[in-house]
């Protein structure tokens, strides 16, 4: 009944992500979320604890090595290059923000701070499934885990929103002179992935799990204590860089498939009573980061930094490359849709070792 349930609640997010203009605009993991938080919010349901583990845990491994295997660091730079330096930026005022909410919020977030500066870098570095990756690896209370991920996604829907406000509102006012945006590469028709490519994907999914918990447990064997999620973000991102890049082409559809039903799972877990009371500081420290980044951005703007330009490489770092593909889109720029897209999967590759590096113990 869990797993049913889940999978149902999975399926009609991707479904209204593709068939919804707003669901196309938010994602099909902000309405898996949303589905979830409703679910439990309004009918109370919960999923077995043993079927929320399995996906939090084996299944959420194989979709963290799917995504990863999508990571081709030299094409990815060549298309990254327009946008790298306000990338660069955006993730630095990330940091900023991480660090001033740490100092800010020190007495009321107590014990729980460090974890909560590795998983707000790590995050707001490159989407959600940085989060993932990073919760993984420190292991905070499964409360903590679930207040953080929804208070993540209730700052980024709102930055994200307004975002869209701002871009439109900048190209209405300029539009008489800004020059008509040329596409990097003609339009195509995307095929839809072949089974013999769904099979290729999981194939190099399930061999980067297999080498990842072979070299973890070999590291253990000498006394080189490494989270597995950490060792496996490594070789994902070697292995992606191995000839044969066409036996990977279904690798991020695959694992965008695989990551949703943990969110679902959070959802299912997320009491928004829980998000306003006993979660209300770790709201406004997602929010403080998330300010000082807003803060920095609309400082770019002013100095004549192109507006379109500087909110799809804020939205890389903040929502993923599944949310600057749709920010560039909403705003008629798919000049920036590629730049936009590989600027996410960067922040997919750094995002993780970022957070880690900000949760270690002595920076206060």
């Amino acid at each position: 009944m869990s797993f049913l349930g889940i999978a149902g609640l999975t399926a009609l997010g991707w479904w209204l992500s593709r068939r919804w203009l707003w669901g196309q605009r938010l994602g099909v993991t902000m309405l898996v979320l949303l589905l979830g938080v409703a679910v439990r919010n309004g009918l109370g349901w919960q999923p077995d604890a043993r079927i929320s583990g399995w996906i939090s845990g084996p299944l959420t491994s194989l979709a963290i090595a799917e995504l990863l295997l999508a990571i081709r660091l030299k094409t990815l730079l060549q298309r990254a290059r327009p946008l790298l330096l306000l990338f660069g930026v955006v993730v630095l005022a990330t940091v900023v923000g991480v660090v001033v909410g740490a100092v800010a919020l020190a007495q009321p977030l107590g014990d729980q701070r460090s974890d909560l500066m590795g998983l707000y870098t790590a995050t707001f570095s490159g989407g959600s499934l940085n989060l993932v990756a990073v919760g993984r690896i420190l292991s905070p209370p499964d409360a903590l885990l679930t207040l953080a991920t929804a208070a993540d996604q209730i700052v980024f829907t709102l930055w994200f929103a307004l975002s869209m406000g701002l871009g439109r509102r900048n190209r209405l006012i300029a539009s008489a002179r800004t020059p008509q945006p040329l596409a990097l590469s003609p339009p195509t028709t995307q095929a839809q992935p072949a089974g013999r490519d769904w099979l290729l994907a999981l194939l190099w999914g399930l061999g980067a799990v297999g080498l990842s918990h072979g070299l973890s447990q070999g590291l253990a064997w000498i006394g080189v204590g490494v989270p597995f999620i950490l060792v496996l973000t490594t070789v994902a991102v070697l292995a992606a860089q191995l000839p044969g890049p066409r036996t990977r082409r279904s690798c991020p559809d695959c694992g965008q498939l695989l990551i949703q039903p943990f969110f679902a799972v959070v959802g299912l877990s997320t009491p928004l009573a829980g998000v306003f009371s006993e979660g209300l500081w770790i709201l406004v420290y997602a929010a403080i980061v998330v300010g000082m980044h807003a803060v920095v951005v609309l400082a770019l703007a002013r100095c004549r930094v192109p507006m379109a330009e500087v909110l799809v490489a804020s939205q890389a770092a903040i929502g993923g490359p599944s949310t600057a593909l749709a920010l560039a889109t909403s705003l008629e720029r798919d000049d920036l849709a590629v730049p936009g897209v590989a600027l996410g999967l960067l922040g997919y590759a750094i995002g993780t070792y970022l957070g880690v590096a900000m949760a270690a113990p002595g920076w206060f």
